[in-house]
């Protein structure tokens, strides 16, 4: 679904990633695992279009979508749903939802995506009318999530989607990820939540200073000594 090779992304003169190469199988969850400032979401925001990539190729579903835009990207059924969520405050859940589809032409369609999204959050639903602005940072969470699943992507990426999240909020967003896998969405996640994140990947990838230092299985990497130390606190 998702293939890098030996690219490298910054901001100006700051260069950030490093010969990053790795692939993602369709229908899977991937963990990009690493401490601040390893170069995590800058490698989200190449894929993504919005940092152009000073080196190297990216491949998405058998085609080479280096260095292309955004907007062209969601077309072809990539979407990444940032930390910051980025949502509309002044409007309501069901048109933020709407804001999601503006590449989908078949009204139809966007009725159908719209039954499923709920189906998935039955909450938003049942607020569908209320201001994003006045929701709890889960709910917000929830709209943004189900916002960039309005344009039936095939490759949805996260990050960091259980940060400022009630203990109850997480579980309900991990396991919608996992809902996303088992029904044919490809899945990347950038967590600071390692011993969770690790539990419901299939694969992880654990950077540092820019470069995949680490990667194998998620069963595997959370069994092994230095991951437990370094990135989940364990002694």
């Amino acid at each position: 679904m998702l293939k890098l090779e030996n690219v490298s992304s910054g901001y100006g003169y700051l260069q950030v990633l490093w010969d990053v190469s790795f692939e993602v199988k369709k229908a899977t969850i991937v963990a990009i695992l690493g401490l601040n400032g390893a170069g995590k979401t800058t490698t989200l925001k190449t894929i993504a279009g919005i940092i152009r990539p000073t080196g190297g190729k990216v491949y998405f579903d058998g085609k080479d979508i280096t260095g292309a835009r955004t907007n062209e990207l969601v077309k072809q059924g990539l979407v990444f749903i940032p930390e910051e969520r980025n949502l509309f405050s002044g409007m309501n859940v069901y048109e933020n939802l709407l804001m999601g589809a503006y590449t989908v032409r078949d009204r139809a369609e966007v009725r159908k995506t719209l039954r499923y999204v709920y189906s998935l959050f039955p909450r938003l639903e049942e607020r569908r009318k209320q201001l994003v602005g006045t929701m709890s940072g889960g709910e917000r969470q929830m709209v943004a999530v189900a916002r960039g699943l309005m344009s039936s992507p095939k490759l949805v990426m996260l990050d960091e989607p259980s940060m400022g999240l009630s203990p109850q909020n997480v579980v309900i967003v991990f396991e919608t990820i996992q809902k996303l896998r088992d029904e044919g969405v490809t899945v990347i996640i950038v967590e600071q939540n390692v011993k969770t994140t690790l539990k419901i990947a299939d694969y992880a990838y654990i950077m540092d200073h820019g470069c995949i230092v680490l990667d194998g299985p998620s069963e595997r990497l959370a069994a092994d000594d230095k991951v437990q130390k370094m990135y989940m606190g364990l002694s």
